[in-house]
């Protein structure tokens, strides 16, 4: 049983990035992924942190043949909505820092693959019919610490309703009888793909021991920091295929005032 304060409401963006077609393949990749590592990445840090970015976890997936598997995804935590609704919008950083995602992702559907996008997640309702960004639940601590893994599932043989059931019966074990050193679950759920973070306070791995299709990708988030200034003297991250990354900083006063909503 879950208390009051695991059951919180988190305001965490769940994202989902699909990466131009020019970025997508081929010398392109390398593209897409230097500008990850050399601007996008380290600009969420820069940008968002003295505006009240908590903790922020991308993952760079490696290339697939599956159009509706992500280039990059990631999960983005704010002390409250109205806080990232303020950081994102009603500021020239925010706004800036909005429009440099068309730079690297495409937010239209196109040759068979979806548009960027990312939302709050939902409380999980234990229905197979849910989908989208879930949170299962969460102990309300900081990402930043303990070990953040994430693993990408893809509809394997199975017909879309057996996908969402086994997915769905999967956290319902799980949320009734959750792991030692298991802190928290968000995940985003559609017919063919499920995406899980999970946060550990060490030792993360695979949640599903039940193949639920076909596990694509599993790892554990490094850890690393980027300088707070954007005008600091900086390489950049060196981003490939499989890279994750759970970004060190420290929580800015609007983050320490903050109360999740």
């Amino acid at each position: 049983m879950m208390t009051t304060e695991m059951q919180t409401m988190r305001a965490v963006r769940v994202w989902l990035g699909y990466a131009l077609p020019e970025l997508a393949s081929g010398t392109g990749r390398e593209r897409f992924y230097q500008q990850l590592g050399e601007v996008f990445i380290p600009a969420t840090v820069q940008s968002m942190a003295p505006q009240g970015l908590q903790a922020y976890v991308p993952s760079v997936l490696p290339s697939s043949h599956h159009p509706k598997v992500p280039d990059e995804v990631a999960l983005v935590f704010y002390p409250s909505r109205k806080c990232y609704q303020q950081a994102s919008h009603a500021t020239v950083a925010g706004r800036g820092y909005g429009a440099l995602h068309s730079t690297v992702f495409s937010f239209q559907a196109q040759q068979g693959r979806p548009a960027s996008h990312s939302d709050f997640p939902a409380p999980f309702n234990g229905q197979p019919e849910q989908t989208g960004p879930v949170q299962l639940f969460d102990s309300g601590g900081n990402w930043q610490q303990g070990e953040v893994f994430s693993e990408v599932w893809l509809r394997h043989g199975q017909s879309v309703a057996a996908f969402r059931r086994e997915i769905c019966d999967a956290m319902t074990i799980l949320l009734a009888r959750p792991l030692k050193e298991l802190l928290g679950v968000f995940y985003y759920q559609d017919d063919n793909l499920c995406v899980v973070w999970s946060h550990w306070q060490r030792h993360g791995r695979v949640l599903q021991t039940n193949a639920i299709g076909e596990l694509i990708w599993a790892d554990s988030a490094v850890s690393v920091a980027v300088p707070h200034s954007p005008f600091a003297a900086y390489p950049g991250l060196s981003v490939g295929p499989g890279s994750s990354f759970n970004l060190q900083f420290s929580l800015s006063p609007v983050t320490n005032a903050g109360h999740p909503s």
